[in-house]
């Protein structure tokens, strides 16, 4: 069976997806007075530990660096994130959640876990389960795409 699915229409539900995701955080938004990439940013950070520098986060999200330099900066002011020393490399910085930032980081966990109960209802357990299982595989095969671009870009030859 082929899957007829054009690049438009998974465009469209990544950004519907993104949109449902940012209405889900927006009253927690207004309610600490916080643009919402700054929420995300700290959220990412929060969830993400393993992935703590600026550069990860524009590297994993798709962010601009300038950006999240803002975002970041605000948040350190705020007194939410505090930054760290990265051993063996002075010009790394790691980004740090603080004690101050706790609540807001739980509240939004809340919203996240609603938003991924919402977006995953009416789906039986058997459904769940293809799902987690053809999300690994468009990981992979979107992994070797990208590696395959790579290789590309390297060799200098137009695709």
């Amino acid at each position: 069976m082929q899957f007829n699915a054009t690049a438009a229409a998974f465009f469209e539900h990544a950004n519907k997806m993104m949109d449902a995701y940012a209405v889900t955080l927006q009253p927690l938004c207004e309610q600490a007075g916080m643009p919402l990439m700054a929420l995300d940013i700290l959220l990412f950070l929060a969830n993400n530990p393993d992935y703590s520098t600026a550069r990860e986060i524009c590297r994993i999200r798709g962010f601009k660096p300038g950006i999240v330099s803002f975002h970041v900066e605000r948040l350190v002011g705020e007194g939410l994130l505090r930054r760290e020393a990265v051993p063996g490399d002075r010009r790394k910085a790691r980004l740090v959640c603080t004690e101050a930032a706790a609540e807001l980081i739980e509240q939004g966990r809340a919203r996240q876990r609603g938003f991924a109960q919402r977006l995953m209802a009416g789906l039986s357990d058997a459904e769940l389960t293809a799902l987690r299982h053809c999300m690994d595989v468009i990981d992979k095969n979107i992994a070797e795409i990208r590696a395959a671009g790579k290789r590309l870009e390297g060799s200098g030859k137009d695709a």
